[in-house]
């Protein structure tokens, strides 16, 4: 059943939107569309193909949401809750939509909250028990709730979320948006009400209670936002995708209201935290420990093995030495050397600890740290000519570039290697 079209009524009101939405939505609609042009273009269109596939999943996982509204919750109807779908079609004629978006009524198990989401191309507005039970004795501020979830709908919050969420991740701007979005539509909930007192109230039930709000008093609560302007305060706001209730209340009561500058240090350490949704600053630092766990597990493994490389390089050269020298000795002498000193070389570099040269076959081990090894053993190949194969136990990416040996290691063996050396670089 498709959403009904209103009945032509009172002429929406003028609603005008936060003084720096429209700002921020160039800005965020044009990085967006910059993202996804070059996205297209690097992926020569390939993209949209996985795009398809992960709208399908987005729309399974949706799926579960209007479901669980349609099978749990209760729609507000001309039959169920009157008195609401009233509020809702005088909120939608006051805000200037043409159709009426599905509405549900469900429990909050104490939240007191309301949205708006969009589920094929229809709208759904949802308001959870608590609120509505909350302003049992001033009804007009449930129409607050209503105009806000509604203005997400008229000014297309809930349509453009997509494909603009590329640009919503962008430190300071994707939050900045989103706030900016919540001071836009608390105008719209307050057309929808009939006093500013019966908006305040409803906005009062978000910061007191279902009980206490009755006896808050709003302009103390406003004054509140004096105290915004510290860093803490700065930089939990700057990540946060909603502005503190005290100042929405400022602004809701004055949209030009002047409230305390954000502190300049909170602005320099925003810049470098994403806007992770409604987690505010947590979240933003959680994404930063993932991204660095993952460039950690890339990175250190990289880095275990060139200190490694780099360290058994002497140990390498020194054996591509004693070959020289071995030949060279078994030429002249045609006998085989059964230690260094008998080749006339010098100490061994720190990383060998130990050489053994078999005299009988000409065999040459170098015993390294952790009883790694190298290997070199001569050979006479079809023309009478020695040659030599080198092996060693350590890891192929261990090898010095150039270094004719090859890795005999086991790969597990090698990676259990690797594992046991950065537990001991972390002292595990």
């Amino acid at each position: 059943m498709s959403d009904p079209t209103l009945a032509s009524g009172p002429a929406a009101a003028v609603i005008g939107p936060y003084r720096h939405e429209k700002t921020l939505f160039t800005l965020i609609a044009s990085l967006s569309v910059l993202f996804w042009v070059l996205l297209t273009l690097g992926t020569l269109g390939i993209i949209w193909i996985y795009m398809i596939f992960i709208y399908l999943f987005v729309l399974m996982a949706h799926s579960a949401l209007i479901s669980h509204l349609k099978g749990n919750a209760v729609r507000i109807t001309p039959r169920q809750f009157p008195e609401l779908h009233a509020r809702i079609e005088a909120c939608c004629q006051k805000v200037g939509l043409e159709r009426l978006p599905e509405s549900y009524l469900m429990t909050g198990d104490g939240m007191l909250n309301a949205f708006a989401t969009r589920f094929l191309r229809r709208y759904y507005v949802v308001l959870l028990s608590d609120i509505v039970d909350a302003l049992e004795d001033d009804q007009e501020g449930i129409n607050f709730y209503i105009g806000h979830e509604l203005g997400h709908i008229a000014r297309r919050h809930v349509a453009n979320q997509w494909w603009m969420g590329p640009a919503m991740f962008l430190p300071l701007l994707g939050s900045a948006y989103r706030r900016a979005q919540e001071y836009t539509c608390d105008q719209y909930g307050a057309a929808c009400c009939a006093s500013l007192a019966s908006a305040s109230r409803a906005m009062a039930v978000l910061a007191a209670g279902t009980r206490r709000w009755k006896h808050m008093d709003s302009q103390a609560f406003i004054e509140q936002s004096a105290g915004t302007g510290g860093f803490w305060m700065s930089l939990n706001e700057l990540t946060s995708e909603y502005p503190w209730l005290c100042k929405r209340m400022a602004r809701l009561h004055d949209p030009k209201a002047s409230t305390p500058r954000r502190h300049p240090l909170a602005w320099f350490f925003a810049m470098f935290l994403p806007n992770a949704g409604p987690g505010g600053l947590v979240f933003s630092m959680l994404i930063w420990i993932f991204l660095i766990g993952m460039l950690a597990a890339i990175a250190l493994p990289t880095y275990f093995e060139y200190t490694q490389r780099i360290a058994s390089a002497p140990a390498f050269a020194y054996a591509e030495t004693l070959r020289s020298a071995s030949q060279r000795h078994y030429e002249s002498t045609e006998e085989l050397a059964s230690s260094p000193a008998e080749l006339g070389l010098g100490p061994a570099p720190e990383a060998v600890k130990e050489v053994l040269m078999d005299a009988d076959n000409g065999q040459i081990i170098l015993s390294l740290e952790g009883n790694e090894k190298i290997i070199q053993m001569p050979y006479v190949d079809e023309d009478d000519q020695i040659g030599w194969n080198c092996s060693t136990t350590l890891a192929a990416a261990i090898i010095p570039k150039g270094s004719s040996c090859e890795s005999v290691a086991d790969e597990k063996d090698a990676e259990a290697r690797k594992g046991e050396a950065l537990g001991k670089l972390f002292g595990l």
